[in-house]
């Protein structure tokens, strides 16, 4: 059994490696990445059936939208927060027919910034309506600090005498008849597997499928799958249930009088962040195209700036290599990035790469955590360069002596090593003086 010391060692020997081999990349923004994702989303979804046509608004908001406030008590020390969110369908005319409001109500632990963007609150909205066009608009509301965020650019269009009853709806495959909606609008989250919902009037249990990943920059688009055959699963004549709680949004699939409800499973391990076309083709010569994103929702900030992902590093590399390493258009620097770390995955099989990830959070906190009036990047300080390489110490000291140099001490207990910096100028602008 590996003990966790062995481990620590065994990614620090990693991580350390791969900031003593990776590539400088001049200053670029990598736009084509950038999925990390948005404080608030919504998606809107068609189920229609012989008897009804009903649309579905899931919709999820980052708890950092919202402001939280703490009234200490002798039962709480927590932090609360309120909120509105409504939604209101617009028909052709400019007449609003149908509108609903949810109250949000929400409880923290903790409200610092990264604790508050880690988490969601998720529901939906459920509207019964005749075919025609509608403009979805809709609008959050922050009780607290009267900040509003509203969207009216949606819209939906319900379909009389169609063989296809619904889009595609991504979803995670929970159990055999239950699924949860990744509700990031119409997005799945890269390195993972995930399903397509569908219903139909007729039933398809076989397809072709392409995949393409579109660039946004350039409007190209790139084969990533070819006609590719698929089996699958139906439910015969069920009904699709909707069910959320403030945490997730859910469907559950049960026998009843109503459409063919279709699965299509997907392998999205090796899918890499991104937006995509998936067109689906049926024996019958129906199509479906549905555009989605691949989205990294805790993605590091410093990777969507190559610039700022390298600046740490530039102090452990030969100016000659610097050079060499920045040669060649936009497209060749991020494939040169690219291909270092497919080298440093430990889990090749999966487009997550984990070594990658820890870097760069890390590279996140130091950015902040060790930045002084001279080095606004606190990752190319020398507590910065040291938080890099092995993350955080087991424990830290400060010493303060009236006539003495300010000192801090690190200590990495699994690794038995100290590092003593100090600060002469009496700034915050410390040095490494001793290691050990």
């Amino acid at each position: 059994m590996i003990t966790e010391t062995k481990r620590f060692r065994a990614f620090a020997t990693a991580l350390s490696l791969c900031f003593f081999a990776l590539p400088l990349l001049s200053q670029d923004v990598i736009v084509r990445e950038q999925t990390a994702g948005q404080a608030i989303t919504f998606e809107q979804y068609v189920i229609q059936t012989d008897s009804t046509l009903q649309v579905i608004i899931p919709f999820r908001i980052r708890y950092d939208f919202f402001v939280f406030t703490r009234t200490v008590t002798e039962q709480s020390s927590a932090y609360s927060a309120h909120g509105e969110v409504s939604v209101e369908l617009i028909d052709s005319t400019g007449s609003s027919v149908a509108r609903k409001i949810r109250q949000i109500d929400l409880t923290a632990d903790d409200n610092t910034s990264s604790a508050l963007k880690a988490d969601f609150v998720q529901h939906l909205f459920s509207f019964q309506l005749p075919h025609g066009k509608y403009t979805i608009v809709f609008k959050a509301d922050d009780k607290e600090s009267r900040r509003q965020f509203v969207d009216d650019r949606k819209y939906t269009v319900l379909p009389s005498g169609t063989a296809l009853q619904s889009g595609l709806i991504p979803v995670e495959h929970v159990l055999d008849s239950s699924f949860v909606l990744f509700n990031l609008g119409g997005d799945v989250l890269f390195s993972r597997n995930f399903s397509f919902l569908f219903l139909s009037a007729k039933q398809y249990t076989a397809a072709r499928y392409s995949l393409f990943k579109v660039q946004l920059d350039d409007e190209e688009k790139e084969s990533i799958e070819s006609d590719i055959p698929v089996s699958i699963k139906v439910f015969g004549a069920s009904i699709l249930d909707t069910h959320a709680n403030g945490q997730s949004v859910a469907l559950t699939v049960r026998p009843g009088d109503g459409s063919n409800v279709h699965i299509l499973q997907m392998d999205g391990q090796q899918l890499r962040q991104g937006r995509y076309e998936l067109v689906l083709s049926f024996p019958d010569s129906t199509k479906i195209t549905a555009h989605f994103g691949a989205r990294w929702l805790d993605m590091p900030l410093t990777l969507t700036d190559l610039d700022a992902a390298i600046e740490p590093l530039q102090f452990i590399m030969t100016k000659a290599d610097y050079t060499e390493l920045r040669r060649g258009g936009r497209t060749a620097r991020i494939t040169k990035f690219e291909e270092f770390w497919k080298k440093k995955d430990t889990t090749p099989a999966t487009a997550y790469n984990e070594v990658m990830h820890e870097c760069y959070r890390r590279a996140d906190f130091a950015f902040a955590a060790f930045r002084t009036l001279k080095e606004m990047n606190g990752a190319v300080t020398d507590r910065g360069r040291i938080y890099l390489l092995y993350g955080k110490p087991s424990t830290t000291e400060r010493q303060l002596a009236p006539n003495g140099v300010p000192k801090e001490i690190w200590k990495y207990n699994s690794l038995t090593k100290i590092f003593t910096f100090e600060d002469p100028s009496k700034q915050g602008n410390y040095k490494l003086a001793e290691n050990k």
